[in-house]
């Protein structure tokens, strides 16, 4: 989701304060998932009649993965494996062979319709009756991954591979279940594995665009999205993502040009509409982005989301008010929705209200306590308030949460200064210009505070 965030930066000797209107942020949009502040829930395939007759649970409740399943999302290309198909009709019947195919397929079919338990039952059956039924254990991993039990998955790909370790899509998936569990190494291992064995496999270049992107590998994740993109043109999703990678390293009109295709291949989604307000923001195209917006309100008036966009680009026009009011009105609909009470604080800090900000900025991160923009906007405005200390810890904690955050280097470096620490200031200065060699408030830190320490010598 679009972040917006204070800047504290040190200009011609004086200590100044201000928005991050002007300046495009690196951050990840993903709203995939929006459903009111969050992304919509994918939707579920209607349950097939078979299954319907054969199963009692409905599939809202069936086999469904458990809330605190893994984050990392890559299943669309964790790919399960169809059944090779019956035994040629001149062959003598094999009853054995028939009825692992039809519970593979079955299993299958249950799988698609949601029924993740229902179809785990299905290839556990197949590899009671054969215990290296590779094709078993493939799908099985999938369920059992989508259900959140990650380390059976592994094993049994682990399993699997023993079996083939030729066959690609294995190691594809083996990576894919790494990632999900967040070991990023182990995954690119399995990725790199998968492509040795078939270089121009389109899915593993979209994962290894994933993984760099968690990585904030940003440029070859972009590299990997085209790469998966020659292979398969006219994927969606695979522009989609491109376009959100691209716009995290400022290359907006690139990433439009991405999203406008997506939407040419068929992506009308609430998520790609608001993936392009955030880019007609980022141009400065605020006309279009508030226009987009008030279209999207007509369809969605009790979008927490929409409402947040909304929002920031009341807030980017310098409209604090109506911004205050949206963002109030997003939280009212979905309360722990922290993007929106965090930007409800950068308004209550633009409009001086900033005792108020803190108390606000604080509420997000009781929500999400790895929210290192909240910290960022929080040390802020504790530093604005005069609260130094305070302010230090609460801008190494947006360290800690995204050590490339370039803008708070600078600010803790300010406050280093403040308190005498010259030498640690500086360094704080330069890791902030090693990430962003842009920054020129970096720049010029260090080059004021290296003529100060010369003039007192």
């Amino acid at each position: 989701m679009f972040r917006m965030r204070l800047r504290l930066m040190f200009v011609a000797g004086l200590l100044v304060i201000v928005s991050k209107s002007g300046v495009k942020a690196a951050e990840v949009r993903r709203f995939d998932d929006l459903s009111g502040a969050k992304a919509a829930q994918k939707s579920e395939v209607a349950p097939s009649r078979r299954a319907t007759q054969q199963i009692s649970k409905s599939p809202a409740t069936a086999g469904k993965a458990p809330s605190n399943a893994p984050a990392v999302n890559v299943e669309k290309d964790f790919e399960l494996v169809e059944p090779s198909g019956k035994q040629p009709q001149s062959l003598p019947f094999d009853e054995a062979h028939s009825g692992i195919q039809n519970l593979l397929s079955y299993g299958n079919e249950l799988f698609t319709d949601g029924y993740l338990k229902e179809a785990a039952d299905q290839f556990k059956e197949v590899l009671e009756r054969d215990a290296n039924n590779v094709t078993a254990k493939n799908n099985l991993a999938l369920c059992e991954k989508r259900l959140g039990e990650i380390d059976h998955s592994i094993s049994l790909l682990q399993q699997a591979i023993e079996t083939e370790p030729l066959k690609a899509e294995l190691h594809n998936n083996l990576g894919s279940a790494y990632l999900s569990k967040g070991e990023s190494d182990q995954a690119l291992k399995s990725f790199f594995q998968a492509l040795n064995l078939r270089p121009s496999y389109a899915e593993v270049h979209y994962n290894l665009g994933h993984l760099y992107s968690i990585r904030r590998a940003y440029d070859q994740a972009v590299v990997e999205y085209q790469s998966a993109l020659k292979e398969k043109p006219d994927d969606a999703a695979y522009h989609r993502d491109l376009g959100d990678t691209l716009n995290l390293i400022k290359r907006s009109e690139e990433a439009l040009i991405e999203y406008r295709e997506a939407k040419r291949l068929g992506d009308n989604s609430l998520g790609l509409k608001l993936r392009v307000v955030a880019v007609f923001r980022d141009l400065h195209q605020l006309g279009e982005a508030e226009k987009l917006c008030n279209e999207l309100m007509k369809d969605h008036p009790n979008n927490a989301e929409v409402l947040n966009q909304l929002g920031l680009t009341y807030l980017r026009q310098g409209k604090i008010e109506p911004a205050e009011q949206t963002f109030n009105k997003a939280i009212s609909i979905e309360p722990n929705f922290a993007q929106a009470i965090n930007h409800l604080g950068i308004a209550l800090y633009r409009e001086k209200h900033i005792s108020e900000a803190i108390a606000v900025f604080q509420q997000a991160l009781r929500i999400k306590p790895d929210y290192a923009e909240a910290y960022y906007n929080l040390g802020t405005a504790l530093y604005r308030k005069g609260e130094v200390a305070n302010a230090e810890k609460a801008l190494l904690e947006a360290i800690r949460y995204n050590p490339q955050d370039a803008y708070a280097y600078n600010n803790l470096g300010l406050i280093l200064l403040r308190r005498g620490n010259v030498d640690e200031a500086i360094e704080n200065w330069r890791k902030a210009i090693t990430i962003d060699p842009f920054l020129a408030a970096g720049f010029i830190n260090i080059g004021r505070a290296l003529h100060a320490s010369r003039s007192v010598e």
